[in-house]
C-alpha cells in the first residue's frame, strides 16, 4: 500500500503519494503531476499510484483556482466570453509558482537532483510549458493534450529539457495540426540531442480519450521517465 499524504507546497495544496511517512524522493525519483481546467489534484490520483507502483514519488498539485483554492466565482471567470483571457492568466500564474514548487519540495527532501520530472494534462500541459519558459529546471517533461504557446518567443528556453508530446489525433478542442506545429518549430532547436524531443499522436482518440487509449498515454509516459530520470544510484539515460 502506498503512502498518501496532503500537504503545502508555497501557497499549492499538494497531493504527495509514494515514499514514506518521512520526506524522500522515490528510488526512481520525484513526478509532478498537473491537471486540467475544471478538475482538482484528487482527479489525478490514479496516475500517481501508477507512477509510485514504478518507484517514483508522485506530487498532485491544485492548481491556480482550483480545489482546496478554486476561485468561488469559477464559473463566472471560465464563461465562454471571458474563457481565452481568464485561461491565459491562470496558465500564466501556475507557470510562474511551479520554479517555486520545485524549489520547496527539494528543500524538504521530496526531490533529488537529477531526477525531477513533470507531466501536464490539457490545462495542465500549458502551465508546464509556460513553466519551462520561466526557468523550471525539469530533468524530464510530459505533455498530453496541451495547448501550446500562443507565441513562439522562447523556444530555446526548452532544450535540453527531454520532452514528450503527446496529442489525440482526433482531438477537437486541442488540434493535432497544433501540437505538430509545435513538435515541428522546437526540432531544430534539439538537433544536437533529438532523442531528447518526442511526438506522439494517438490516432482516433479525442480530448478525453478511451480507456484503452488513456493506457497507451501512460505507456508512453513510464518509458520517457524511466529513460531521463535515473534509479538513485544509477548512471544517468544512454
Amino acid at each position: 500500500m502506498q503512502s498518501e499524504q496532503r500537504v503545502m507546497l508555497a501557497d499549492a495544496p499538494a497531493l504527495i503519494v509514494g515514499g514514506g511517512p518521512t520526506p524522500a524522493p522515490g528510488p526512481r525519483g520525484t513526478v509532478v503531476l498537473l491537471h486540467g481546467l475544471g478538475a482538482s489534484k484528487e482527479v489525478q490520483r490514479p496516475e500517481a499510484y501508477l507512477l509510485a507502483r514504478r518507484g517514483y514519488v508522485a506530487v498532485i498539485l491544485d492548481a491556480v483556482g482550483h480545489g482546496e483554492r478554486r476561485h468561488p466565482d469559477f464559473e463566472h471567470r471560465f464563461a465562454p466570453e471571458r474563457m481565452a483571457d481568464s485561461f491565459a492568466e491562470l496558465v500564466a500564474q501556475a507557470a510562474a509558482e511551479l520554479p517555486t514548487v520545485l524549489g520547496v519540495l527539494a528543500e524538504q527532501g521530496w526531490s533529488r537532483p537529477g531526477a525531477v520530472g513533470a507531466c501536464g494534462i490539457s490545462m495542465g500541459g500549458a502551465m508546464l510549458f509556460g513553466a519551462i519558459e520561466a526557468g523550471a529546471v525539469l530533468d524530464a517533461a510530459v505533455s498530453v493534450v496541451a495547448p501550446p504557446p500562443r507565441a513562439y518567443a522562447h523556444l530555446a528556453r526548452y532544450f535540453p529539457t527531454p520532452l514528450l508530446l503527446q496529442t489525440a489525433g482526433a482531438d477537437t478542442l486541442v488540434p493535432a495540426s497544433d501540437a505538430r506545429a509545435f513538435h515541428h518549430a522546437l526540432t531544430p532547436r534539439y538537433a544536437s540531442a533529438p532523442e531528447r524531443l518526442r511526438f506522439v499522436e494517438h490516432d482516433g482518440e479525442g480530448h478525453m480519450f478511451s480507456e484503452a487509449g488513456w493506457g497507451r498515454v501512460w505507456d508512453e509516459a513510464l518509458g520517457w521517465f524511466d529513460r531521463f530520470l535515473p534509479a538513485a544510484g544509477a548512471g544517468g539515460p544512454d
